[in-house]
């Protein structure tokens, strides 16, 4: 029997202490405590990469037992949901040599499958309806962000006005959070392969991650946006639930599309960090940019802007 050695061992304990403070940042500190949050289950992924997948799974359950002494049964739930099945996947698909854009739809659709499962087993077990009590939240939250608003000073017709405004945001997250939770899992799962990207040189298995500025999407996902776009004319409650579910992934798809692009175009023409960070910070700032973002990245299918052109003899 082989024992792990000295350098193991202490991989799975920074592996396993980093996890817990970085995920119990995000619990305890639910804003400022995303960013720490997203990058979860990097530690799990590294180590696994790096010593192996036995030591990936150690380091989940030695943070699940932990969470089960220091925390509830959510926080388990939430942490085994966001962050324990994609530190589980990614590694295992990334070294069978898996590009990093089909290791994050398959790492995203195995986590998507457990919590169908989950969910399932909660339906089954006769604990209520899950979908009732997501809106719920929603409402709950909707609630304790205005009451924050009315003791900060804001009253009469503003604050009447915002509340409106956030109970119509609410009905429509009410419709599309099944779509803003697959998003979800690929932005984590792609912020820890890029992070991955940045150290692999300390690995010893090469990875075909790929460059991110040559992503492009199959040709044939356009006509989904397509038919999801006309679904949205029907009529029928839960078809148009349904299509907006469909245009929020495809659209974020094309998102990244036109990201790369952009990214391609900075590399090309050595623009400034100054003003890719600017540019990152409008995003953030203003969904009409986003969605700008997303034409172009629908626009590249035809386009094609990142194949470099042959001059024409004249």
């Amino acid at each position: 029997m082989k024992f792990p050695d000295k350098g193991s061992l202490f991989d799975l304990l920074k592996g396993s202490i980093s996890t817990l403070t970085l995920f119990l940042a995000y619990v305890m500190f639910p804003l400022v405590g995303m960013i720490p949050g997203v990058f979860a289950p990097f530690p799990a992924i590294f180590y696994a990469l790096k010593r192996g997948k036995l030591t990936g799974v150690a380091i989940v359950a030695i943070v699940t037992v932990v969470l089960a002494i220091v925390a509830d049964s959510s926080a388990i739930l939430l942490y085994l949901l966001q962050c324990g099945a994609i530190s589980l996947s990614l590694p295992a698909l990334l070294a069978a040599g898996k590009s990093g854009a089909r290791s994050i739809a398959t790492a995203v659709a195995i986590n998507v499958g457990v919590i169908l499962v989950v969910a399932g087993i909660y339906a089954a077990a006769g604990d209520g309806d899950l979908h009732a009590q997501v809106l719920k939240g929603i409402e709950s939250s909707i609630s304790q962000t205005v009451a924050l608003y009315d003791k900060a000073g804001v009253t009469g017709e503003d604050l009447k006005a915002l509340q409106q405004g956030m109970v119509q945001a609410g009905a429509v997250i009410g419709r599309i959070y099944p779509s803003l939770v697959v998003v979800s899992l690929a932005v984590i799962a792609g912020l820890n392969l890029m992070l991955l990207g940045k150290v692999s040189t300390r690995l010893s298995c090469p990875l075909s991650i790929g460059k991110f500025a040559w992503f492009k999407n199959p040709e044939q996902l356009v006509w989904v946006l397509i038919v999801a776009g006309f679904a949205m004319l029907v009529p029928n409650r839960e078809l148009t639930t349904a299509a907006m579910n469909i245009l929020v992934i495809t659209l974020s798809l094309y998102f990244m599309q036109g990201m790369a692009v952009i990214v391609h175009f900075y590399t090309r023409l050595a623009i400034p960090r100054f003003m890719r960070v600017f540019l990152y910070l409008c995003l953030a700032l203003q969904p009409y940019l986003a969605l700008a973002v997303a034409v172009l990245g629908i626009f590249d299918i035809w386009g094609d802007f990142r194949t470099p052109r042959k001059p024409k003899n004249l």
